[in-house]
């Protein structure tokens, strides 16, 4: 895995050329041309005002704006009639970017793969690549450069005479997604994206879905193929369409439903604020076609994701990580963490959340980052205390009390620089808490605030952070804070003078007092 996944110096001397023009689709611009924009009238002049019916369950009109569709990949002859109806709904919105992210079918790797080109050609006109994203996200161990997974791939390329036609001379940001391990990966990459989003992008996820049939290993159903397929389909929508990302992997591991667009779309729903919802434009499969045997079949939803708020792309405001938390929160996750360390080192067990409900209020089940920190205390001089463990969550990718949890487990057991906590410490260790805001970057190091901001530094394909309290402790200025982060990074002492990037944020901290 990720073996064709680099991290050289970016170049964008590129072009990416078409690798499925004159098979999956129409290589002359003319021919092509007249395709899609039939089939975008076609999609025009049989949209209405009402919800379309396919014997789905709920399904509701699209709002403005317009923030996200999904739409498939397979040649156009069996699903750019789909498509189309995904690109006319959203026609309207004007975007001045396209952030595309779609599957990799041919080479398996982890996290997502960034082009080196900064030109994707297509038949009726080059888009141009936005190079400055590419640059910032590269930052970011989940995303990584790749030639040749672009080269190979088409899951994108079939949208680029789609957006061509349908948007003319946007930018584009072209990511391929690989495994994600988890929901809270799925949670952090869709985090790094939204830094970077703005109130003119559109997202565009690639995927077909139920992909049935000997052709595909993939038999669950004997009989009532086409019921049965709709059935998958429309369970799999209903998840999407209520941003119900939990529901959709729990979905994903009971059917094993081959949606080959699965990890780009649950990044979508990571993505998306709370109030948008999803509705259904159009649903086919290859079996409509008159090419496609009885045996397979792949289906095509061409989906628009909206907001009824009328805000754009995302609301800043429910970015809960800036909220002050209670001094009844505060107690309550350190006796959480308390809890948690005693079970842990105690049982090598992990508390119930029925023994944790006194945590939850509404804003620590709100997704935070967070670290967790172990102090052990001198008996003889308390005023005295020693490191013994930190381990944190930079992003907000799970909820705050579930961080807390996590975080003391990793710091009693899986901090490298130290052995892991015994039963004979646990009355000598002081826990302390950091609640972080969500990271954010600044243009200069002159930015930073000592003793205020916390400070990520990226340069070279490397990362260290450093909480705020770290300068005060240490009674550092900002050029010692700074060649100490570059030292942390595995960088040289003044590494971060020249090309290094920082994120800040503010920490919210308190501590448990040891009798």
């Amino acid at each position: 895995m990720n073996n064709f996944i680099t991290r050289a110096s970016l170049n964008f001397s590129q072009k990416r050329q078409p690798s499925f023009a004159g098979t999956w689709y129409e290589s002359d611009a003319k021919k092509l041309r007249t395709q899609l924009d039939s089939y975008l009238l076609k999609a025009k002049e049989t949209m209405t005002e009402k919800p379309v019916e396919t014997g789905f369950g709920s399904n509701a009109k699209p709002a403005q704006p317009l923030l996200a569709i999904v739409v498939p990949h397979a040649g156009y002859m069996f699903s750019g009639q789909t498509a189309a109806y995904a690109y006319q709904q959203a026609k309207q919105q004007k975007p001045k970017r396209v952030i595309l992210l779609g599957p990799s079918h041919y080479i398996g790797f982890e996290g997502a793969a960034l082009p080196s080109e900064s030109v994707f050609v297509t038949p009726l006109g080059d888009l141009p690549v936005d190079k400055e994203m590419i640059q910032e996200l590269s930052d970011f161990p989940l995303f990584r450069q790749s030639t040749e997974i672009h080269k190979r791939e088409h899951s994108l390329e079939m949208q680029l005479p789609f957006i061509k036609e349908t948007f003319a001379d946007v930018k584009i940001v072209p990511i391929i997604v690989g495994t994600l391990s988890d929901e809270m990966e799925v949670q952090l990459m869709a985090q790094i994206l939204r830094r970077f989003m703005r109130e003119d992008d559109l997202l565009i996820v690639s995927s077909d879905f139920t992909h049935y049939g000997p052709r595909y290993d993939y038999e669950p159903f004997q009989t009532d193929m086409k019921a049965n397929i709709r059935k998958l389909d429309d369970e799999a929508f209903q998840h999407l369409s209520k941003r119900d990302l939990q529901g959709f992997m729990n979905f994903k591991h009971r059917t094993n439903d081959t949606i080959c667009g699965f990890y780009p779309c649950s990044v979508l729903l990571a993505l998306l604020p709370e109030e948008s919802f999803g509705s259904l434009l159009h649903y086919g499969t290859s079996q409509d076609t008159l090419v496609e045997d009885d045996r397979n079949s792949v289906s095509y939803l061409a989906l628009a994701f909206s907001s009824p708020k009328q805000e754009g792309w995302f609301n800043k405001e429910e970015v809960a990580s800036g909220n002050q938390l209670s001094d009844a929160d505060k107690s309550n996750l350190l006796k959480a963490a308390r809890l948690t360390l005693e079970s842990f080192v105690r049982n090598n067990r992990r508390p119930k959340d029925v023994e944790l409900e006194f945590a939850n209020s509404e804003l620590t089940k709100k997704n935070m980052g967070a670290f967790v920190t172990l102090y052990k205390i001198n008996s003889r001089n308390p005023s005295q205390k020693e490191l013994r463990g930190c381990v944190g969550y930079i992003w907000p990718v799970k909820p705050l009390n579930q961080v807390i949890v996590d975080n003391t487990i990793g710091s009693c057991s899986r901090d490298y620089r130290f052995h892991p906590v015994n039963e004979s410490e646990l009355n000598e260790i002081e826990i302390d808490i950091n609640v972080l805001t969500a990271p954010k970057r600044v243009a200069s190091y002159n930015e930073i605030v000592v003793g205020r901001d916390g400070v990520v530094i990226y340069k070279d394909g490397k990362q260290a952070v450093f909480l705020p309290s770290v300068a005060t402790e240490f009674g550092w200025d900002l050029k010692e804070f700074l060649t100490q982060l570059s030292l942390k990074a595995g960088l040289p002492g003044d590494g971060w003078k020249q090309s290094a990037r920082f994120d800040v944020f503010q920490s919210q901290s308190f501590a448990e007092k040891l009798e």
